[in-house]
């Protein structure tokens, strides 16, 4: 017994900050949800996704098998996949109720802000690495997703973790590190697909990192990262083919690439600007499906994927632009509104009445301003926080031009790089602030590092001035 509180005793005086950092984000994020339930009910964690991580969980329990579907038949699925299912029915067996998942995933959450200062510590100075913890944990979206039963409540901090084993990795030069980060990344991809090609970062920066040893060793590593990698996926691959017929990764995949397709339609101007698109009810109409789930099948994704690939080949350099347009908003966006909604602000919508007020031929700057005069003080906040994102932005490049001034060839000042164009890349329809959730990492390391060279650059300049 004495022992142990000694070792626990000695474990805290190490990791002070990291403990800080967790403690402070995990009872803000608590805040934030005890008031969500207040105001709305535990019921407004399990909108969206959370319904089908739900059904999921249940069909494990009661028919063990990975179904989506709520009601029979409970035809298996691969839609999902198998992490966060798997974690949700053991809470359940474990509590007797999902309600438990809402507080436990966001414990699990808060472990995502010590991570970023792990990681942070690793590449840039202390101050930016507890700046930048700081900035990703008490986040708006950060604080108001960490109790909602989505996949991002663990894939964050694994996601995070196999980062980190990477920076090590470069840093210290042991490739025991990439070969956990690899094995750790699979489970990530597991939890959530959309890091399934993250994985070609990791062989890309190992191929030039072991290049300066020999052209072999480059070639051996980056082969063995591979097969790490696929090892973890494979029981996931052998399932799908042995279920499903098919080695589709995830049936996801489908209705992904068709909305791709339809956003692609919109951007050539075959669709009516700024019109209503129900995605999935034109999904469900091209292959005569009677519900949402019929999508999820694997013959169902298959055929609107083949569909949307067709077009999207056909049209793949106006496809390309698309991205690139959608990248250059994807810091500039925010869903704050949303949240501000969920928490009883009155005008929450002060951001779409001003837009409203924004026309090309005319600007009713006299509207406007007597919109925000006369709207509550939580609007006007919201109105502030529009401007967060492209601060963080400017600051971010700011921060990775002072990165190359001090060392260009650097490969961990690439790899933020990578991490940030990786996942902008992925959205051209659906939530941005998810996908922005995954780079709060290395956009924010960037940005806190912008900040602090500013700073020192104006305390230089007053010293001179004196």
């Amino acid at each position: 017994m004495i022992f142990s509180n000694l070792v626990m005793k000695n474990f805290i005086v190490l990791h002070k900050k990291p403990i800080l950092i967790f403690t402070i984000t995990l009872l803000v994020e608590l805040l934030v949800i005890f008031i969500l339930i207040r105001i709305n009910g535990t019921e407004i964690f399990f909108r969206g996704d959370g319904q089908d991580y739900q059904n999921l969980a249940n069909n494990l329990i009661n028919h063990q098998m990975l179904a989506i579907t709520p009601l029979p038949p409970y035809w298996p699925t691969s839609f999902r996949t198998p992490i966060y299912p798997f974690w949700l029915a053991f809470i359940y067996l474990i509590f007797r109720s999902y309600n438990a998942a809402i507080f436990i995933g966001a414990f699990v959450f808060a472990l995502s802000a010590p991570l970023i200062y792990l990681i942070g510590r690793e590449v840039f100075t202390e101050k930016v690495a507890v700046t930048a913890a700081f900035l990703s944990g008490l986040e708006p979206w950060a604080l108001f997703q960490a109790g909602f039963i989505a996949a991002e409540q663990i894939f964050m901090p694994i996601f995070l973790l196999s980062a980190y084993f990477l920076c090590l990795y470069l840093k210290y030069s042991k490739t025991s590190h990439i070969y956990f980060s690899s094995f750790i990344m699979g489970i990530a991809v597991l939890t959530r697909p959309a890091a399934l090609f993250f994985i070609a970062i990791f062989i890309f920066l190992a191929l030039i990192f072991e290049s300066k040893y020999s052209f072999w060793r480059s070639i051996k590593v980056s082969v063995l990262i591979f097969f790490i990698f696929i090892a973890v996926l494979a029981p996931w691959l052998v399932r799908n083919k042995v279920v499903l017929n098919s080695w589709q990764f995830s049936s996801a995949s489908g209705i992904r690439s068709f909305a791709d397709n339809v956003m692609l339609q919109e951007y050539l101007g075959k669709t009516k600007p700024g019109e209503a698109i129900d995605i999935y009810k034109q999904a469900r109409q091209l292959v005569g499906a009677k519900s949402d789930y019929d999508l999820m099948t694997v013959e169902n994704s298959q055929k609107i994927s083949q569909i949307a690939l067709k077009e999207i080949k056909t049209n793949f350099g106006a496809f390309l632009k698309m991205h690139f347009k959608d990248m250059s908003l994807f810091l500039f966006k925010n869903s704050y509104g949303n949240i501000f909604f969920d928490l009883g602000v009155p005008d929450s919508n002060v951001q779409s009445k001003i837009s409203n007020y924004i026309q090309w031929s005319e600007i009713k700057y006299l509207d406007i301003i007597n919109l925000i005069k006369n709207s509550s003080s939580g609007a006007k906040i919201l109105l502030v926080l529009v401007f967060f994102w492209p601060a963080a932005a400017i600051l971010a490049v700011m921060g990775i031009f002072t990165a190359f001034k001090q060392n260009r060839y650097n490969l961990l000042f690439w790899f933020l790089i990578l991490w940030i164009i990786y996942f902008p890349f992925l959205v051209s329809w659906g939530d941005i602030s998810r996908y922005r959730l995954s780079i709060h990492a290395s956009l924010f390391l960037l940005t806190a590092a912008g900040f602090y060279r500013i700073k020192s650059s104006f305390l230089t300049l007053t010293v001179k001035n004196d």
